[in-house]
């Protein structure tokens, strides 16, 4: 499991860092849910330009977590899922001239919301739908659709290193562990892997938190021996 490699690479540097005291499973597992949402976060807000699916490639790096449902609207609302993060796309299916289609669905600010609402030429309709976040819902125009399908990114699951004890060294375990896994689910005892597979940048944030300056090339021999395992 990438966590394992994680949690054996941050011990290394540690070491190599001599910067006393220890690292229990405990605050690396705190750290590495830090690391993971961080990493999330960078990518849907990226502010170069390059954030969620402005290309293939950045969306791939955090298309684990993303979901589709279909939602059913009450009066005039959508509730977000409990797992719900990010907002990706919704559509809604109609019905037009005896043929089924899709009419996605424009996710509008409160300032254009009023507009459209007041707009003579490009008033909301089933063809033409518009939504508007009002925290744990969406408000959707017009309020007679019944489904809404939308696509977005959930919470990550809580990275995990769960063990067991040899004397008093922790020894990893991806299933048997002595901690409780927090994650709704799963088994008390078993280890939870990233869902971002991005080894560098994982590593590289879990020591920021430590407080451990990694050199660049540390972290490239770190994901050589990475790739090798």
């Amino acid at each position: 499991m990438l966590i394992d490699k994680v949690y054996k690479a941050v011990m290394q540097l540690i070491n190599k860092d001599q910067i006393g005291g220890t690292l229990t499973p405990l605050e690396f597992n705190r750290y590495a849910e830090f690391a993971q949402r961080e990493y999330v976060e960078e990518m849907y807000n990226r502010n170069d330009g390059m954030g969620y699916e402005s290309t293939y490639d950045v969306s791939d790096f955090i298309s684990a977590i993303k979901e589709n449902t279909t939602i059913t609207v009450q009066n005039g609302t959508i509730a977000k899922p409990s797992n719900y993060l990010h907002y990706s796309s919704a559509y809604i299916n109609t019905i037009f001239n005896d043929a089924g289609a899709v009419s996605p669905i424009e996710l509008v600010r409160d300032d254009e919301w009023a507009e459209r609402l007041a707009s003579q030429v490009n008033k909301p309709s089933k063809k033409f739908p518009i939504m508007r976040d009002m925290g744990s819902v969406y408000q959707l125009y017009p309020q007679d659709i019944n489904n809404v399908n939308m696509t977005y990114l959930r919470e990550p699951l809580e990275p995990w290193w769960n063990y067991t004890l040899s004397g008093s060294t922790p020894i990893f375990a991806e299933t048997g562990g002595i901690t409780t896994n927090p994650n709704s689910g799963v088994t008390a005892g078993d280890s939870t892997d990233f869902e971002i597979q991005e080894f560098e940048d994982l590593v590289w944030k879990i020591c920021k938190y430590i407080g451990i300056e990694i050199r660049e090339g540390d972290l490239f021999n770190l994901s050589n021996a990475e790739q090798k395992d």
